[in-house]
């Protein structure tokens, strides 16, 4: 756990934070970006840059008017995140009055201003000189912060910046890196530096190599290692025909679990079971021009045991909740537990990256596990794990492409399993 410094005490740098820190304020290191895996201990770097650019800011006599920035994504992140953090940085000797904490300011005795910002609204933060700004999560950032107002801003007084975070593809911070380092994007003036989080040392061997275990491959390379992944071409990437494909049959003992897509035209299921901690496709249903209501009279015909289908959990798409299929007004969601299905979904759908990102993993853990399997008789869906695809240029994937559907199915079942969040039964009665 990261300690909790009192109020002006110095952080103990790591040396990998000592490397960033000791470039600052370098005429060959005006711009710095510093690219680290998750829990790098990020803030405490920032807390002594942020003390430094005011003592930087004293000595070379900076006229008060350039202001001293700790930018976030969002202001309410920047002050959770970091504004208490701020003031126990920075002496209260240095002090002219008390911190404001509507706006989190610190005013020093010398007149410069220490702030905490919000980059969403970057237009309304124009006004001001800059003499130092650290930007947080800097991939997160639009990058027209930095180009339209931040930039400007550093210009009168000679600032300088540094930015830091987790990689998101390739964007802006990408750019960034690729200044700072040797080859034909370098740029006078920047520089750069990649750490991972077990170089950052924050972060037990053994809570790395779970999380190897848990995310795919990916995912693990950008958030752990500090990866500049692109996400073009396949959705589901860690999908593979020669080693996901099996001959599995239905278990007849074993509850039945089907991740469902409301999309009318078609309407798409996808038929699971589980054993030995794995996952495994056994069918598919896919429906054109149908509805809910036979989605469910198909789903009872196929797996229905005596009649009953209280072994048969569904994980649907959460926009069932409120969206309504039948003449008689009733919700999607309603009719599947009108039906005696156990419904598994939240209030609302986990982010599709985030669904992305367990889909794979399912497939193929970084550490090269895998969970999930197909049998050769769901073809439709081998066809639409390897052919779906993201939109050019984006990180979006393609809802053109009509392989989406049988890929959201998996995807609200696998989310949910993996997650462990399931109220699934686990056994049921034959009635026999």
């Amino acid at each position: 756990m990261a300690k909790i410094l009192r109020t002006g005490e110095r952080a103990k740098l790591t040396n990998p934070q000592w490397n960033i820190y000791s470039h600052g304020w370098r005429p060959e290191c005006r711009f710095r970006t510093a690219v680290c895996g998750r829990r790098f201990g990020k803030t405490f770097e920032a807390q002594e840059e942020m003390r430094r650019a005011v003592r930087m800011a004293v000595r070379n006599n900076i006229h008060p008017e350039n202001e001293i920035w700790f930018g976030s994504p969002t202001f309410k992140q920047a002050k959770k995140n970091f504004w208490n953090r701020l003031k126990r940085a920075i002496p209260e000797s240095w002090l002219a009055r008390k911190p404001n904490e509507t706006e989190c300011i610190l005013t020093m005795k010398s007149d410069h201003i220490v702030r905490i910002v919000g980059l969403d609204n970057y237009d309304a933060l124009r006004g001001s000189g800059l003499y130092f700004f650290l930007g947080d999560e800097w991939a997160d950032v639009k990058p027209e912060a930095w180009t339209e107002t931040i930039r400007p801003m550093l210009s009168t007084a000679g600032g300088h910046a540094l930015f830091i975070g987790t990689p998101k593809g390739f964007n802006h911070f990408r750019d960034g890196y690729l200044k700072g380092q040797p080859g034909p994007q370098h740029e006078p003036g920047w520089w750069s530096v990649l750490y991972t989080s077990a170089q950052g040392g924050n972060i037990p061997p053994e809570e790395i190599a779970a999380a190897r275990r848990d995310m795919d491959l990916r995912q693990f390379r950008q958030e752990y290692e500090g990866s500049f992944e692109t996400y073009a071409g396949r959705v589901v990437y860690a999908f593979n025909r020669a080693h996901n494909v099996i001959d599995v049959q239905r278990d007849m003992r074993l509850p039945v679990h089907i991740g469902m897509d409301f999309n009318i035209n078609p309407m798409s299921a996808t038929v699971w079971q589980e054993w030995d901690g794995k996952m495994f496709q056994i069918d598919e249903i896919i429906m054109p021009t149908s509805n809910t209501d036979e989605m469910a009279n198909e789903i009872t015909r196929r797996y229905a045991v005596n009649g009953r289908v209280s072994h048969v959990a569904v994980y649907p798409d959460a926009a069932g909740n409120q969206r309504k299929s039948s003449a008689a007004g009733r919700t999607d969601i309603g009719i599947l537990r009108a039906r005696g299905f156990v419904v598994n979904v939240g209030a609302s759908n986990p982010a599709v990256r985030d669904r992305v990102n367990k889909t794979n993993s399912a497939f193929e853990a970084a550490d090269g596990t895998r969970r999930a399997f197909v049998s050769p008789r769901c073809g439709k869906s081998i066809e639409a794990y390897e052919r779906h695809t993201y939109r050019d240029g984006t990180n979006e994937p393609n809802k053109k492409d009509g392989f989406d559907h049988v890929c959201d199915a998996s995807g609200y079942y696998l989310f949910n399993r993996m997650s462990q969040t399931s109220r699934a039964p686990t056994q049921f009665d034959l009635g026999r």
